[in-house]
């Protein structure tokens, strides 16, 4: 698999990739999550992300088709009363369509986030992942990930 960091150009690509990825949370969590379609991850979004600095998207390429992509965000967080400096690369994204999953291809996503923390001096690699993606949790474990924090909700009837 071929890896690039993404271009303007590259923004339909992107939303198209988005829709397997989005169609997992929206099945999971229907009343959280909306469908997948064009409107769900619109490409003018990703315009105006890829046009930040701080902002990395790499899409996968095989035989010339892209078959997935990470989205991640350097983020630098100063030092504060409480807290120490904390730079970071957070990972907001990562899909592949499913044909491609367990191939070892997101792993080659992954190495190019770990490349961009290096690049940038940053020891760091944070994400999130919904409970419920079990399949997710244990991708990314076998990435190196660890449990660092958890959080909660409390859903009240309406």
């Amino acid at each position: 698999m071929q890896i690039r960091l993404a271009t303007l150009d590259d923004a339909e690509i992107i939303s198209t990739l988005n829709m397997d990825v989005q169609r997992i949370h929206a099945e999971a969590l229907p009343h959280l999550f909306k469908p997948p379609s064009k409107e769900t991850f619109p490409s003018l979004l990703i315009r105006e992300w890829l046009a930040n600095p701080n902002i990395y998207i790499y899409i996968g390429h095989l035989d010339g088709q892209a078959i997935g992509y990470i989205y991640a965000e350097a983020r630098y967080q100063p030092e504060t009363s409480w807290r120490y400096e904390l730079d970071s690369v957070y990972i907001h994204h990562i899909s592949l369509k499913p044909e491609y999953q367990a191939k070892g291809y997101g792993g080659k996503l992954i190495e190019a986030v770990k490349g961009l923390a290096n690049e940038k001096g940053i020891s760091l690699i944070a994400l999130d992942v919904w409970s419920f993606n079990t399949r997710a949790k244990t991708f990314f474990q076998k990435q190196g990930f660890v449990n660092y924090k958890e959080q909660m909700w409390l859903e009240l009837a309406k």
